[in-house]
């Protein structure tokens, strides 16, 4: 037998859409279209890759980003994904944009590298459709109203916003094998291409059409991304024709929306005139809102993580603030959902209602969970004795309560469930701190550790910013720390960085929305270690805007421009941070009798080499130089993720303590640090093993 015509095949394959970020503040609102072979990512915030991995969202397969509004909430998160998907192995990805954008993609490449990842930009044209294996995507490009206005709080240059309107491809009518054997048709390959749409000639020369052995294609499924910026898109959006075959009852499926998902803000979604174009929709489409009003953040392996650690010490590490569990804001329609992270709607095999499915426990099942682990009651038992005893000694129930230091991210380059990326909290006093690095994820961190209300109250504390050189995983938190800080103060904070941030700021300022009058921008170099004999007047401003006597940096070896700093409190304490480096001379220099260094220590003993062509330093090397500068106190962070739960240090060092997200301490507590590791050591024994194992050690 032969074919004898061709027709287009459709792809066999198991499709859904999932939330992945709810909106939630700290948090990115998109979605993933997940089948067998290939993703598809709907607005791309901070967050996204961290999230992706928790969530069993793969990058390696997000072959399209799909960007509804140039705004950082929907972008803030593709450099960090482009990354990880690189790294991943992905070889070629398009990101469908309003025009532009390419030059957002080019200015990145200034601090990251992605030298094997293709990126395309397909044309967004309101009068073509993309179209591959599975579905087609129609563009809606939306255009500010003529009419006057409120300002717009964003002043973007593109010209247009685009929002898509997504058809699935039919599922494929099932073989009927009955009418094959009717029609003489044998098993063997036959039958595959009867399936996939192919006629077949039989030896007699009788032509055997797919259709009358094939059921009927069911229909195509449709929904659509939509986001309404500011008012200034209302009317573009309620009164665009595209819209209007999707509003009426239908008895044709082909014109049937199953769902709708609303980026947009809630000032706008609640206003009388979006409220009126939605209820246009058929009563069965079902709409998903994601934006800040929503609570769910996500991520449950961070909650487990703190869970756990608060055994060894409730003030050390502290529970995370509940405000993520807390119920989403009321909705009386039945056919509308606040976003949550891991909603499913099922599209193929076959297609399903909203799926909510619950992430969150509460503290005791993971403790319960943790406690099987034997002889683990007991090490906690001595643990306690253990403290108290110390406790007592040092006298720490007569402290004070400033100043006090939170690790807000602990992990190397790439985040994971446990580490987020680089950035430490000074809290100096109670209305004034310091943010040393922000890492993508910073302003979730401060938002799951302090909820939202405390949390809007740290971010008016944070007087000044240092970042330590332009890494992405040191400064990709920047933005939306100033973007929403500017919402709830109008206090300018100093920003002291490299001067090679300066391009990627201004790109920022000049294409986005400006936020240069957030910062009052400083050198790194300006405070250089015995670079003026003495403070500038503007050094002096900020040194009181601080409270502290003096800040010092110096050059350490990584990327260009890489500092690390010495922050002299009032009381003369001294605080270094190293960034990231090798061993450095010059950081000993700085530290010299510092009451804390904290070093990054991102290879275990025995990957020097690795370390050294990587410009990052071991763990004992990390130790030799808080010994070298006479350091009272070593943390250690900055860990690469093979050592998410428990890093390697060396035995008997009793001033040397690890790093954990969310771990608060004041510098008197600083002694107990290294009394958690034997019990830390029985909490993470099967990862502890399989990290040993892997090592070869």
């Amino acid at each position: 037998m032969q074919k004898t015509k061709q027709l287009k095949s459709y792809v066999h394959f198991n499709a859904k859409l999932k939330v992945l970020g709810s909106g939630a503040l700290g948090t990115p609102q998109n979605i993933f279209f997940i089948t067998d072979h290939i993703n598809y990512v709907f607005n791309c915030g901070e967050g996204t890759q961290r999230l992706s991995q928790e969530h069993h969202c793969k990058l390696s397969r997000a072959y399209n980003i799909f960007v509804t509004y140039s705004s950082w909430k929907n972008v803030g998160g593709i450099p960090g994904l482009l990354l990880t998907a690189q790294s991943n192995g992905l070889k070629e990805i398009n990101i469908h944009c309003p025009e532009g954008f390419n030059g957002f993609i080019e200015t990145i490449k200034s601090f990251i590298s992605l030298p094997n990842l293709k990126i395309s930009y397909p044309v967004i044209d309101e009068s073509k459709v993309y179209s591959d294996n599975v579905m087609n995507i129609s563009y809606i490009p939306l255009t500010k109203s003529i009419k006057n206005t409120e300002e717009s709080s964003l002043n973007l240059n593109d010209k247009e916003q685009c929002q898509t309107n997504i058809n699935v491809h039919p599922k494929p009518g099932k073989l009927l094998i009955n009418k094959c054997i009717d029609f003489g048709i044998s098993p063997g390959p036959d039958l595959n291409l009867l399936k996939q749409g192919l006629n077949v000639t039989k030896e007699d020369g009788t032509i055997v059409y797919s259709k009358d052995v094939v059921e009927a294609n069911e229909p195509k499924t449709t929904f659509i991304v939509l986001e309404c910026p500011t008012e200034e898109y209302l009317d573009s959006i309620t009164n665009h024709p595209t819209f209007l075959k999707y509003q009426t009852e239908s008895t044709e499926k082909e014109n049937e929306v199953h769902c709708i998902f609303h980026f947009t803000p809630e000032k706008i979604f609640t206003t009388q005139q979006y409220q009126d174009w939605i209820k246009k929709f058929p009563s069965k489409t079902e709409h998903i809102i994601l934006n800040d009003e929503n609570t769910c953040m996500g991520s449950e392996a961070v909650y487990k993580n703190q869970s756990l650690l608060n055994m060894l010490h409730p003030e050390i590490f502290p529970l995370l603030n509940k405000d993520c569990f807390e119920k989403d804001k009321e909705i009386k329609n039945n056919n509308f959902h606040r976003a949550r992270t891991a909603q499913i709607l099922n599209i193929r095999p076959n297609v399903s209602t909203l799926i909510n499915n619950e992430i969150y426990k509460e503290s005791q099942n993971y403790i319960d969970e943790v406690l099987k682990i034997p002889n683990l009651t007991n090490v906690l038992k001595e643990l306690k004795v253990i403290i108290d005893e110390k406790s007592s000694e040092l006298n720490l129930n007569n402290i004070s309560d400033y100043p006090r230091i939170i690790m807000l991210g602990t992990g190397c380059s790439v985040p994971n469930k446990i580490r987020n990326t680089s950035s430490i909290l000074l809290r100096i006093n109670k209305d004034t701190s310091i943010l040393l690095d922000c890492g993508e994820g910073t302003l979730g961190q401060i938002i799951r550790y302090y909820g939202v209300l405390e949390g809007l109250n740290i971010l008016r504390t944070i007087k000044a910013i240092y970042i330590s050189h332009i890494h992405a995983d040191h400064h990709l938190g920047l933005i939306a720390l100033l973007l929403q800080r500017k919402k709830i103060t109008s206090q300018k904070l100093y920003l002291l960085s490299p001067k090679n941030l300066m391009p990627w700021l201004n790109f920022y300022n000049d294409r986005f929305e400006s936020i240069a009058h957030q910062y009052i921008l400083m050198d790194n170099s300006n405070v250089y270690l015995n670079y003026h004999r003495l403070p500038t007047t503007f050094e002096l401003e900020l040194y009181n805007k601080l409270n502290i006597n003096e800040i010092n940096t110096i050059h350490v070896p990584h990327c260009k421009y890489s500092f690390g700093i010495a922050i002299t409190l009032k009381n003369n304490k001294k605080i270094v941070y190293s960034g990231d480096t090798i061993f450095c001379h010059n950081l000993i220099t700085l530290g010299q009798n510092c009451d804390l260094l904290i070093h990054e220590a991102t290879m275990e003993d025995g990957l020097e080499k690795l370390a050294k062509s990587k410009l990052h330093s071991t763990t004992s090397q990390a130790i030799n130089v808080g010994k070298f500068m006479n350091a009272k106190f070593i943390l250690l962070t900055h860990f690469s993720q093979r050592y998410s739960k428990i890093p390697s240090i060396p035995d008997k060092e009793t001033n040397v303590g690890l790093a954990y997200d969310f771990m608060e301490f004041k510098l008197p507590q600083l002694p107990l640090l290294p009394l958690f590791y034997p019990c830390i050591k029985v909490m993470f024994n099967e990862y502890n093993k399989a990290m040993i194992l892997k090592n070869g050690r």
